[in-house]
């Protein structure tokens, strides 16, 4: 495509100089040159021509003078348009008025060629550039509203509970979540199997940002199916695991933790696949419970997932969480680690499920200060009354 220069000068010779001296470039089709004689219909031009890139523009005309001009093409408000002044040697004053009107160069008559191609190179090269950065705008504006809609589907995935679930009033739950961007890989969920027991899942997928956001909407949405299906916490895994091992050219993997709590007896039967092992919190004494030894989902397909089985008593509670929350880190590189996570959770001991979610986030960016947060905060816990 012909790099179009408009020439707004009175001198009609103009034309015909500017033909001969680059006929080639003409011929070739790499340049092309419109012809104004004054800054009025220089302006006309210009609005009929919106791929004009260049203007040639002299200082003295008749009807509208080139600094007249240069004016009113600064109120066209066109980026990729740059007006380069002609005047005559010496003429400094105009020159200087018209630099600090916007003028891109300038060129004294009368012209050098060789003085023009160099300037023509320039303000094609700029041009060029100018193109490139309004693609990479593009491009990042249409990015940001990409993960901008990403977040308001992930958010809407999530359920936001603080307190009870539909009618299961013997569970009191909790949900916090915040990205570390606008999109991240931590998920949860609650799920009724029937009408006497629940599913709770936390879950982090490797990586950040979009690609994470993608595997988690898979990760969750496998999960969220095979569990439906009311089978066994181990079974679920086993079977999300080998869907999402089988197109996974990204090699990423999500940690879960997965448990089924029945609402009358307290039996809480789990799966954990390599994800934090959850806290419970019963009758004034802490513990970690058992981890059931097996792999992240996505990693190797048909592995099996071992089952654990506890017996809740009435007012136990079990505290879930993601690594963001154990390897948050403050300014002096320090993991705020389990050890405060538990002295938290024991000093919330008779608080309601929120109340504690909230006191361990308070205290973990009290923690964290002024370091950047590097992983999405996870907090989910429920209390079995």
């Amino acid at each position: 495509m012909a790099f179009i220069i408009l020439s707004v000068d009175d001198e009609m010779d103009m034309q015909e100089l500017l033909r001969q001296k680059f006929r080639r470039q003409i011929r070739k089709e790499e340049l092309q040159f419109l012809h104004a004689t004054n800054g009025k219909e220089g302006l006309k031009v210009l609005q009929e021509h919106p791929e004009i890139n260049m203007v040639l523009a002299d200082i003295n005309m008749p009807i509208m003078d080139g600094l007249t001009f240069l004016a009113e093409v600064s109120k066209l408000n066109r980026t990729l348009l740059k007006v380069v002044i002609l005047s005559a040697y010496g003429d400094m004053r105009n020159i200087r008025l018209a630099m600090n009107s916007g003028a891109f160069d300038f060129i004294n008559k009368p012209i050098d060629f060789s003085d023009l191609e160099r300037t023509i190179a320039k303000t094609k090269d700029r041009i060029k550039y100018l193109k490139n950065q309004q693609k990479r705008i593009e491009r990042l504006t249409f990015v940001e509203n990409e993960v901008k809609a990403a977040a308001q589907i992930q958010s809407s995935l999530l359920p936001k509970i603080n307190g009870v679930f539909r009618e299961f009033n013997q569970v009191q739950i909790s949900t916090f979540l915040k990205p570390a961007r606008y999109v991240g890989g931590d998920f949860y969920d609650v799920l009724q199997i029937d009408d006497k027991h629940l599913g709770f899942f936390i879950a982090d997928v490797s990586g950040k940002g979009i690609a994470a956001s993608a595997f988690m909407l898979m990760s969750h949405t496998a999960v969220k199916v095979y569990a439906q299906q009311a089978l066994k916490p181990n079974e679920v895994l086993r079977l999300a695991n080998n869907y999402l091992s089988e197109e996974n050219d990204e090699a990423m993997f999500t940690t879960i933790f997965y448990g089924i709590l029945n609402v009358e007896t307290g039996e809480f039967e789990y799966s954990n696949g390599g994800h934090n092992p959850p806290f419970l919190f019963s009758q004034d004494k802490l513990t970690e419970l058992e981890r059931t030894k097996n792999t992240a989902l996505g990693v190797i397909g048909d592995m099996p997932y071992g089952l654990k089985k506890i017996e809740l008593k009435p007012g136990d509670e079990i505290i879930m969480f993601t690594d963001g929350v154990s390897e948050a880190q403050n300014v002096d590189n320090e993991e705020f680690g389990e050890d405060r996570i538990c002295d938290v959770i024991r000093d919330s001991k008779g608080l309601n499920p929120t109340i504690l979610s909230e006191n361990l986030f308070k205290s973990l960016e009290q923690f964290r200060g002024k370091a950047k947060q590097f992983d999405d905060i996870t907090i989910f816990n429920f209390q079995w009354r």
